[in-house]
């Protein structure tokens, strides 16, 4: 009997030594998300995870595919079979099909480094999932969810804004030219008529 168990915790050992899949329990990988993800408060974390609790149905640590497929309905922006598994893989790193916490804070942190598509389910998760209610979050709270908006919008059209600004340089770069001909001829029918 303890052989058996030194056996299994000898060969336990060994797989983890060598990296093989399954080695390690999931219930071993300690997971702080303060430290983890510091581009968050911990007022932003702790509303993640009680959006997260809200939608895991089964209270299981893990969004599955039926519990996504709720809230993405509930939310008002239902996808179909194949968008939902496409957002799974989006964010799913340790390929078991269903998305835990921390691959939960994975969208949002694609979501604030611009690297999701417009459009897409995790896009309409994310934007449908940052709405504000104004009588929970309060006056305050309105007003830090609509700079941060304001800012969104000012990034999404800083590309808008270049392309304008190229443009108006090539139509004053234009206009330049237009005039430096303009007096160049004025200078030359001065030499002709003398």
């Amino acid at each position: 009997m303890a052989d058996d168990e030194l056996a299994n915790k000898l060969n336990r050992r060994n797989l983890i030594n060598e990296g093989e899949e399954g080695a390690v329990l999931p219930s071993t990988i300690i997971f702080n998300p303060y430290t983890e993800f510091k581009e968050f408060s911990r007022k932003q974390i702790q509303d993640f995870q009680k959006t997260f609790n809200k939608y895991d149905v089964g209270n299981d640590k893990f969004i599955d595919f039926h519990e996504l497929k709720l809230m993405m309905e509930k939310l008002g922006a239902p996808q179909t079979h194949l968008s939902l598994k496409a957002m799974i893989s989006e964010v799913d790193e340790d390929h078991d099909n269903r998305i835990s916490f921390r691959e939960f804070l994975l969208i949002f942190r694609k979501a604030a480094a611009g690297e999701l598509e417009e459009g897409s389910g995790l896009y309409d998760l994310y934007a449908n999932l940052t709405e504000i209610d104004v009588d929970k979050e309060g006056v305050k709270g309105a007003k830090n969810f609509f700079q941060a908006k304001i800012e969104q919008q000012t990034a999404g059209k800083k590309f808008e804004e270049e392309i304008r600004q190229e443009q108006e340089e090539k139509r004053r770069q234009a206009e330049e030219a237009k005039e430096r001909k303009k007096a160049f001829k004025e200078k030359a029918s001065m030499f002709n008529q003398a």
